[in-house]
This record gives structure tokens, C-alpha cells and sequence, in this order.
């Protein structure tokens, strides 16, 4: 094929060179791509081959028309080794599935279940110390988070016995296991807690 008519025929903006062009990169550049990278990523790679190699042709990059297929030839073997590397960092960021260990969160280890359930055993052993009047109202109030006046209401207490009793009963708890008084918002954070 005369390469440099072909050459002249492109930067003249004549349709049939470019299919001429595209016939002959495909011919050049698909025995090599086949060999080097993945058979369904062929006809995107000839796509921009062909896309480079028209971009040098028009722009004067290729400066002996004679040298075109050697051109095509090293643009392939330049798209073959890009694509090679872009597979490789694609899987050293993958992890394979059988060196993925299943992490389960970490409130559900061995050591992490342990301390719920001795903290649960020493809420149980606590509220177990108090009258069953001062544990109702701790359970009702910081576990079940029910209102005071639903409390009051239904225990049949005012409001100042409900805070009085309350208090005595905290203070008691936190006798029993060297902490400093808890608030409401510490309680609440123990809500998975099964007391009862």
C-alpha cells in the first residue's frame, strides 16, 4: 500500500484513507493485542490506536510517511503495556476472596460479648440489692425510658418521693460498684443491656 498517498489523503480530510487506515492498524495491531491483553478489551484498544495514529498523522508528528505501520507498531506495544499496568494496580488494590477473612464488628467478639454480659451480671446483681420499689423506678425510668409522671402515676408517688427515691437508689448503686454517679445519657448508652 503506497503509505504515503495514504498520509497526504488524511491531511487532505479524505473519508476513505481513514477507513483505509483503520483496515490497516486493525490488521497491524490486533495479532499483538490478542496477545497481550484481554480479548474483550481488543477492539477498544485498535479504536485508539487508531485515534492516536490519525492525531500524529494530522498534526505532523509523523514526519515520514514511509514509517507509518512502525509508528502503529509502537503506539500498539505503548497501548498494550498501559493497559497491562492498569490491570495490575487494579489487582493489587483488589483483595482476593480467599485471602478476605470475614471481620465481624467489634461488639460481637469473643472479648467484647464477655464484658456485656459480666456488665449485664453486675447491673442484675445491683438492681437485685435494691427494694423492689427503688428497682421498678431505676428500670421504668433509665432502661424504658417512660416518663416521671407516667411513673408517679402509676406507682403512686409524687413527684418529690419519685426524686427522692430515685436519688437513694443511684447513690446505693453506685456504693455497690465504686462508680461515680451515672446520668441519664450514660444509662441510655447501656440500653442493649437486657436487665429483666
Amino acid at each position: 500500500m503506497p503509505w504515503s498517498e495514504l498520509v497526504e489523503g488524511i491531511r487532505d480530510g479524505n473519508q476513505e484513507s481513514v477507513t483505509l487506515l483503520y483496515s490497516a492498524v486493525s490488521d497491524c495491531a490486533r495479532g499483538q493485542l490478542f496477545r497481550s491483553i484481554d480479548p474483550q478489551a481488543v477492539e477498544d484498544h485498535v479504536q485508539e490506536i487508531l485515534i492516536i495514529v490519525l492525531a500524529a498523522i494530522r498534526s505532523g508528528e509523523l514526519r515520514d510517511s514511509r514509517c507509518l505501520m512502525g509508528f502503529v507498531r509502537t503506539v500498539t506495544r505503548r497501548q498494550a503495556s498501559v493497559h497491562i499496568r492498569h490491570a495490575i494496580l487494579r489487582r493489587r488494590r483488589m483483595v482476593s476472596m480467599e485471602s478476605a477473612h470475614p471481620v465481624s464488628p467489634a461488639n460481637e467478639s469473643p472479648e467484647a460479648r464477655l464484658a456485656s454480659s459480666q456488665r449485664v451480671a453486675g447491673v442484675k446483681k445491683m438492681l437485685e440489692t435494691l427494694c423492689e420499689r427503688d428497682r421498678n423506678i431505676l428500670i421504668r425510668f433509665y432502661y424504658e425510658e417512660q416518663d416521671p409522671e407516667r411513673i408517679c402515676r402509676e406507682m403512686r408517688l409524687t413527684a418529690t418521693q419519685f426524686r427522692l427515691y430515685k436519688s437513694r437508689a443511684l447513690a446505693k448503686c453506685c456504693e455497690l460498684s465504686d462508680y461515680t454517679r451515672p446520668t441519664r445519657s450514660k444509662i441510655h448508652s447501656m440500653r442493649p443491656l437486657r436487665i429483666a
